[in-house]
């Protein structure tokens, strides 16, 4: 076998020599013996979650028994009376029989539970202080079941990846280059192919890393069924930046001078165009100016950041009313809150906890304010609202209804953790 041999590492990952040793390079396990990052219970609350999506009519979730994906899946996705994934796994069986094989799959996995979210944030900071974020921000798939081998077959993705064993034991199999000539970009009967291979075995508490470049199929161990959390870190997020910095340098020069192909494609006439498609091109030139792509690219920068190289977030909790007395800090000191200007009109976008919104009449006085929580000490509501208590209504600076419908706000996303309530 001509396999690039992989790496195995016996104790707590240390991001400094991972990044040395095993980044872009080569298939990295770590025998941590410690629980994987994500909690079980929450994650079997993230899959019910994005289950009750999916029967809204999402496609986040996708189930497979027998190797036959179920256009339709509807109870055998999994619920939150199910308590645990063995439960879960025990109704599936009991209804489509012992000897059945499924797979679920959830794609978009952190934006589904609060917890997991976080728990991404915290494992990922470090590897981000080295390779700085992903761009486009990680991706997250839950994988449960007891299939043979994953549905879509051996195959090569566009990220490299961090695989959590929850329950459970999983057999991953690579291949440095594609083992075979077809020009097709999977295959699900690579029987043929197996000697070119290497297999790694793992279990909860291990930790697997491959780069973006190795084939690899994942296979379950026995009949045992097992539950695992992937986090995919894409390498060419960058280009995104280049093209959008691009879009908007074309964008200032059309603003300047309605000429040129972006002013031709979209066509500065609307004359005798149906009102439909007026509209449709009134909204592309308001998507495709200088300020509107400032605005979606800051958006984008501070989502990525506060939310720790995870989007999108978790949708925010209700607004709740607040006690005065109630005292609010950062809920993680890592990830302060953060904001930049948006155009000349005094407004800026803030960034919590991966969520964005425009604040308006966003004052000297208001960003001192938001950085008091830098400290990570808690402060009460009635102290933060203070400065605002005389600001005449009408005027520029940010009145005090309108700074503590932004706290209420900054809880709602968790940026913000009310700690006590005398």
């Amino acid at each position: 076998m001509n396999a690039t041999p992989y790496l195995e590492v016996q104790g707590p990952l240390d991001w400094a020599q991972f990044v040395d040793n095993g980044w872009d390079v080569r298939p990295v396990v770590y025998r941590q013996g410690r629980a994987a990052p994500y909690p079980v219970d929450a994650a079997l609350r993230a899959a019910a979650a994005a289950a009750r999506e999916a029967t809204a009519g999402g496609t986040v979730c996708r189930f497979v028994l027998d190797d036959r994906q179920l256009r339709q899946p509807g109870g055998w996705l999994p619920r939150a009376d199910d308590g645990d994934f063995a439960r879960y796994a025990q109704r599936v069986l009991r209804e489509a029989g012992t000897r059945a094989g499924y797979a679920l799959i959830v794609n978009e996995f952190h934006r589904h539970d609060a917890d997991i979210f976080e728990a991404g944030r915290r494992f990922f900071r470090g590897l981000w202080a080295h390779v700085g974020l992903p761009a486009s921000g990680a991706i997250t798939t839950l994988f449960h079941g007891n299939y043979e081998r994953t549905p879509v077959g051996v195959h090569k993705d566009r990220f490299s990846t961090f695989v959590f064993v929850l329950q459970g034991r999983k057999r991953m199999r690579f291949w440095p280059e594609r083992p075979w000539q077809d020009a097709v970009a999977t295959r699900v009967d690579y029987a043929q192919h197996l000697d070119a291979s290497f297999a790694i075995e793992i279990g909860p508490g291990d930790l697997l890393y491959w780069p973006s470049t190795y084939y690899h199929v994942g296979e379950t161990v026995g009949a045992e069924v097992a539950t695992s959390v992937n986090v995919g870190v894409p390498h060419d997020g960058h280009a995104v930046l280049y093209a959008l910095d691009a879009i908007e340098r074309a964008a200032e020069a059309c603003d300047a001078d309605e000429t040129g192909p972006a002013a031709d494609a979209l066509g500065m006439e609307d004359a005798g165009r149906p009102a439909g498609v007026v509209q449709a091109l009134e909204r592309a030139r308001d998507l495709t100016s200088a300020q509107a792509l400032r605005s979606a690219a800051t958006a984008g920068y501070l989502s990525l950041s506060t939310g720790g190289g995870f989007m999108p977030p978790p949708p925010a909790m209700p607004l709740a009313a607040l006690d005065d007395r109630a005292q609010l800090r950062l809920a993680d000191p890592a990830y302060p809150l953060l904001w930049s200007h948006d155009g000349a009109s005094g407004a800026v976008l803030c960034g919590a906890a991966g969520h964005v919104r425009r604040v308006e009449r966003f004052d000297p006085v208001a960003a001192a304010w938001l950085r008091r929580f830098d400290g990570g000490a808690a402060i009460a509501v009635d102290a933060l609202l203070a400065p605002f208590e005389e600001r005449p209504v009408g005027t520029t600076s940010m009145p005090r209804d309108e700074a503590r419908a932004l706290l209420q706000w900054l809880v709602s996303t968790r940026a913000l953790a009310c700690v006590s309530a005398v």
